[in-house]
């Protein structure tokens, strides 16, 4: 049944993969950023945190969890895309929460929430329903 389930090029499939890929490396970013905000200040810490990302990303992400696309140029720039949108979505959320009061240390959590859903849709388009099969 998880074979199945983790298979499929479904909504369910790619989510499920999305979500565990995701949550490993949210995991490695969440404490890369919490061991540089010794050094950092709560935005730079975020944006290397978030650099570091999507290198791991880039790499794991065509390969684990839209399987049965085919790795382009094109899908590798939207990605990029999507990802440095969501890198300003999340920075401006970041900013905004601290500037009322609440710890960045928790204030991540919400932007690392509200980024993830905007990742997911935004990147199921690019890699199953625009260009399904591109030249």
């Amino acid at each position: 049944m998880r074979k199945h389930l983790l298979g499929g090029q479904g909504l369910l499939g790619d989510g499920l993969r999305f979500a565990l890929v995701g949550a490993g490396n949210t995991l490695f970013t969440l404490l890369v950023f919490q061991l540089l905000l010794f050094w950092l200040s709560p935005l730079i810490s975020y944006y290397l945190s978030w650099a570091i990302g999507l290198a791991v990303l880039l790499v794991a992400f065509p390969r684990y969890v839209f399987k049965g696309s085919t790795a382009t140029a094109w899908r590798a720039a939207s990605t990029v895309a999507i990802y440095l949108a969501s890198l300003l979505i999340g920075g401006v959320l970041l900013s905004e929460l601290t500037a009322f009061g609440i710890n960045p240390r928790f204030g991540i959590l919400i932007a690392i929430g509200f980024t993830t859903v905007f990742n997911f849709a935004a990147s199921r388009l690019v890699y199953r329903l625009i260009r399904p099969n591109p030249v």
